[in-house]
């Protein structure tokens, strides 16, 4: 096994939990039987996450119990997720591999943030890889796309993805470390699956190192897209965002090299959180023909109620609003969705700590149960530590909360009297930081 990528980018902690994603299959044991080698050179621990999508019956409840089974016998804690893949796809019009992906790496970042873990491993290899770049060739893409697998992504790493399938097999067989196989990893139906037992097969005739070279080409377009964006943001930073828009002149955005407009264009699209499977790279090249060659009024209509005109000489990109929030009750334990947002609720005896997204408070004071709504134009907070109350208009105006931002924060109230805002804090006759029993709300954007 290869230790080159983990040591370039700095991939394990010396000390902190790093979370393991298990499948049960070759890959994912392969990478959990191997931090737990490396955990004892490097000093940190190692705990496993194994996610459910719901869609094979008793051979799924079998991989389950076999990483369970195999974690208890080796004292290494272990984490069991399950999702409902079929209806998240039919809900959100993903497909059900889409949906997989989306419900697996939820499951995941939940699982970090209730564990501490400081790390995310997941097991995708030099084939994987492959066939990443592979399938984004296809479907039409930019430099982007044919990077590849990132080996870094925030906390998640993959340690293997220099790693072929060959040397994973032979680590297994050498070790003697058990595994189960998915047999949909075979099912032609899956576009990768066709990619993987089709496509490479018939060009590994052309060049038995086809997988191999593919990964260097992809690692080399990697550094060269890092570099534009780099210089792109240089470029665009007369970007301007308020009210939901971002804006920038239409003659600075048209003297930029070519290479650059359209990346301007992907980081004014990012600053108002526009994910980029709704806006793909045909849409940026739209915008970028709208703002060169219309009308001072034109205007474009995107995926998902995005909105890119000319205002004049400006080019304005405009994210929809989800909408404020409805009155919504929320239940001691569970998951409401309103608004722009799906807020997690339960309750946790004294273990939560504060970050961004969460507002903790004190069980004890809340004499009925908090109503999310949106902000009703007035009323006051005390925060803590302040010296006295101030009013929540102040407050999201400290906070940097532009208007729309306003417009979508949940705040919380207990009949007419606000106890807390998301982005601003709780009032400090609720502040559950520190209190026994809290009252935990994560707040996730839909």
């Amino acid at each position: 096994m290869k230790q080159d990528l983990i040591k370039r980018y700095h991939m394990l902690p010396e000390e902190g939990l790093v979370l393991c994603a298990v499948s049960g299959g070759r890959d994912s044991m392969c990478l959990l039987s191997w931090l737990l080698e490396l955990s004892e050179r490097y000093g940190f621990t190692v705990a496993a996450a194994h996610f459910n999508h719901g869609l094979r019956g008793e051979a799924a409840a079998r991989d389950a119990q076999f990483v369970r089974d195999w974690c208890a016998q080796r004292a290494i804690p272990c984490h069991m997720g399950q999702g409902d893949t079929a209806s998240a796809a039919a809900e959100h019009g993903w497909s059900m591999e889409e949906a997989a992906r989306e419900l697996r790496y939820a499951f995941l970042d939940r699982t970090a943030e209730e564990t501490g873990a400081v790390r995310i491993a997941t097991a995708h290899h030099m084939g994987d890889n492959a066939e990443t770049v592979l399938l984004n060739l296809t479907r039409g893409t930019g430099l982007r796309g044919l990077s590849g697998i990132a080996p870094v992504r925030g906390i998640y790493i993959r340690p293997l993805l220099e790693t072929s399938r060959e040397e994973i097999e032979g680590y297994l067989s050498a070790r003697g470390v058990p595994y189960v196989d998915d047999e949909t990893n075979d099912a032609a139906v899956y576009t990768r699956n066709r990619l993987r037992h089709e496509v490479l097969p018939l060009l590994a005739e052309l060049n038995p190192q086809v997988v191999e070279c593919i990964c260097q080409t992809a690692a080399l377009l990697r550094e060269e897209d890092a570099y534009l964006d780099r210089a792109a943001a240089r470029l665009g930073d007369t970007v301007r965002l308020d009210c939901g828009a971002a804006r920038i002149s239409r003659a600075a955005l048209n003297e930029l090299p070519a290479a650059l407009r359209g990346r301007v264009v992907r980081q004014m699209m990012d600053l108002l959180e526009i994910s980029k499977k709704d806006v793909t790279a045909r849409h940026i090249r739209d915008c970028l023909r709208l703002t060169a060659e219309s009308g001072p009024s034109a205007q474009l209509s995107l995926p998902r109620g995005v909105i890119a005109r000319n205002e004049g000489e400006i080019f304005c990109i405009t994210a929809p609003r989800r909408g404020r929030c409805i009155k919504t009750v929320l239940p001691p334990v569970g998951e409401v969705r309103t608004g722009a947002w799906r807020i997690e609720c339960r309750i946790a005896f004294g273990d939560a700590l504060p970050r961004p997204g969460r507002l903790l408070l004190n069980n004890e004071a809340l004499t009925a149960a908090p109503v999310a709504d949106a902000w009703r134009g007035d009323g006051r907070l005390t925060l803590p530590g302040s010296e006295g109350s101030r009013s929540l208009k102040r407050l999201f105006r400290d906070a940097g909360m532009d208007l729309r931002q306003r417009e979508e924060a949940p705040v919380l109230y207990l009949g007419s009297r606000p106890i807390a805002a998301l982005g601003v804090g709780v009032d400090r006759a609720f502040d559950g930081t520190d209190a026994a029993v809290q009252y935990r709300l994560d707040f996730y954007r839909r």
